[in-house]
Protein backbone atom coordinates (compact mmCIF):
# COMPACT_ATOMS: atom_id res chain seq x y z
CA UNK A 1 0.00 0.00 0.00
CA UNK A 2 1.34 3.08 -1.20
CA UNK A 3 1.25 6.30 2.02
CA UNK A 4 0.30 9.48 0.45
CA UNK A 5 2.44 12.45 1.99
CA UNK A 6 0.33 14.67 4.31
CA UNK A 7 0.54 17.89 2.11
CA UNK A 8 -0.97 15.88 -1.30
CA UNK A 9 -3.58 15.11 0.81
CA UNK A 10 -4.70 18.84 2.08
CA UNK A 11 -4.44 19.57 -1.33
CA UNK A 12 -6.94 16.35 -2.61
CA UNK A 13 -8.99 16.80 0.02
CA UNK A 14 -9.28 20.66 -0.46
CA UNK A 15 -10.60 20.30 -3.94
CA UNK A 16 -13.34 17.61 -3.22
CA UNK A 17 -15.10 20.55 -1.20
CA UNK A 18 -16.28 22.01 -4.52
CA UNK A 19 -18.05 20.14 -8.00
CA UNK A 20 -15.74 20.08 -10.65
CA UNK A 21 -18.25 20.42 -12.96
CA UNK A 22 -19.10 23.85 -11.92
CA UNK A 23 -15.77 25.41 -13.10
CA UNK A 24 -13.87 26.41 -16.05
CA UNK A 25 -11.73 23.90 -17.46
CA UNK A 26 -8.28 23.91 -16.21
CA UNK A 27 -9.65 26.14 -13.26
CA UNK A 28 -8.30 25.07 -9.69
CA UNK A 29 -10.90 23.97 -7.53
CA UNK A 30 -11.49 26.46 -4.31
CA UNK A 31 -14.17 27.08 -1.54
CA UNK A 32 -14.73 29.82 1.03
CA UNK A 33 -15.55 27.54 4.14
CA UNK A 34 -15.19 24.34 5.39
CA UNK A 35 -19.14 22.72 5.93
CA UNK A 36 -20.35 22.16 9.14
CA UNK A 37 -19.33 18.81 10.94
CA UNK A 38 -16.26 18.36 8.61
CA UNK A 39 -12.60 18.30 9.82
CA UNK A 40 -9.78 19.49 8.27
CA UNK A 41 -6.77 16.50 7.98
CA UNK A 42 -4.66 18.76 10.09
CA UNK A 43 -6.94 18.14 12.76
CA UNK A 44 -7.23 14.36 13.26
CA UNK A 45 -3.46 14.23 12.66
CA UNK A 46 -2.18 12.53 15.94
CA UNK A 47 -4.93 12.77 17.80
CA UNK A 48 -4.94 9.99 20.64
CA UNK A 49 -6.66 7.12 19.70
CA UNK A 50 -8.69 5.19 22.65
CA UNK A 51 -10.64 1.79 21.85
CA UNK A 52 -14.60 1.17 23.56
CA UNK A 53 -12.30 -0.25 26.90
CA UNK A 54 -11.09 3.32 27.43
CA UNK A 55 -7.27 2.37 26.91
CA UNK A 56 -5.22 4.56 24.58
CA UNK A 57 -3.42 2.65 22.43
CA UNK A 58 -1.61 5.05 19.85
CA UNK A 59 -2.54 8.24 17.46
CA UNK A 60 -3.87 8.76 14.26
CA UNK A 61 -0.58 8.95 11.62
CA UNK A 62 -1.99 8.99 8.28
CA UNK A 63 -4.91 8.71 5.89
CA UNK A 64 -5.55 6.91 3.16
CA UNK A 65 -7.26 8.00 -0.31
CA UNK A 66 -9.30 6.06 -2.84
CA UNK A 67 -8.79 8.80 -5.40
CA UNK A 68 -11.37 6.71 -7.82
CA UNK A 69 -14.23 7.52 -5.34
CA UNK A 70 -12.67 11.21 -4.06
CA UNK A 71 -12.61 9.74 -0.21
CA UNK A 72 -10.40 9.20 2.79
CA UNK A 73 -10.84 5.10 3.16
CA UNK A 74 -8.33 4.21 5.72
CA UNK A 75 -6.91 5.59 8.61
CA UNK A 76 -3.11 4.88 10.06
CA UNK A 77 -2.99 3.94 13.36
CA UNK A 78 0.68 4.10 14.93
CA UNK A 79 0.28 1.89 17.72
CA UNK A 80 1.89 2.46 20.80
CA UNK A 81 3.89 -0.52 23.03
CA UNK A 82 5.60 -0.25 26.83
CA UNK A 83 6.71 3.56 27.54
CA UNK A 84 5.13 5.76 24.70
CA UNK A 85 7.39 3.37 21.51
CA UNK A 86 5.99 3.29 18.84
CA UNK A 87 5.18 -0.47 18.44
CA UNK A 88 3.77 -1.13 14.83
CA UNK A 89 1.25 1.02 12.26
CA UNK A 90 -2.02 -0.50 11.72
CA UNK A 91 -5.14 0.33 9.28
CA UNK A 92 -8.13 0.61 10.07
CA UNK A 93 -11.54 1.43 8.17
CA UNK A 94 -12.33 5.77 8.28
CA UNK A 95 -16.06 4.55 9.57
CA UNK A 96 -14.62 2.50 12.74
CA UNK A 97 -13.91 5.88 13.90
CA UNK A 98 -16.09 8.42 16.08
CA UNK A 99 -14.36 11.54 15.40
CA UNK A 100 -15.68 14.80 17.38
CA UNK A 101 -14.25 18.01 16.52
CA UNK A 102 -12.46 19.71 19.02
CA UNK A 103 -12.03 16.75 20.84
CA UNK A 104 -8.26 15.98 21.10
CA UNK A 105 -9.06 11.91 21.17
CA UNK A 106 -11.24 9.50 18.57
CA UNK A 107 -12.71 6.33 19.73
CA UNK A 108 -12.49 3.09 17.64
CA UNK A 109 -15.37 0.73 18.07
CA UNK A 110 -12.94 -1.66 19.00
CA UNK A 111 -11.66 -3.48 22.27
CA UNK A 112 -7.82 -3.15 23.08
CA UNK A 113 -7.18 -6.78 22.00
CA UNK A 114 -8.65 -6.00 19.03
CA UNK A 115 -6.79 -3.67 17.71
CA UNK A 116 -3.62 -5.00 19.32
CA UNK A 117 -4.44 -8.40 16.94
CA UNK A 118 -5.11 -6.50 13.95
CA UNK A 119 -2.01 -7.61 11.71
CA UNK A 120 1.01 -4.47 11.07
CA UNK A 121 0.53 -2.46 8.01
CA UNK A 122 3.31 -3.01 5.76
CA UNK A 123 5.04 0.12 4.84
Amino acid sequence: MRMVPIAVLLVALAGLSSPVSAQAPGAAPSATSIPAGHIRAEQLMDRDVYTTDNVEVGEVDDLVIDPAQGQVTMVIIELEGRLGLTHRHVAVPLQRLRIVPGERRVTIDMASAEIRSLPPLSR
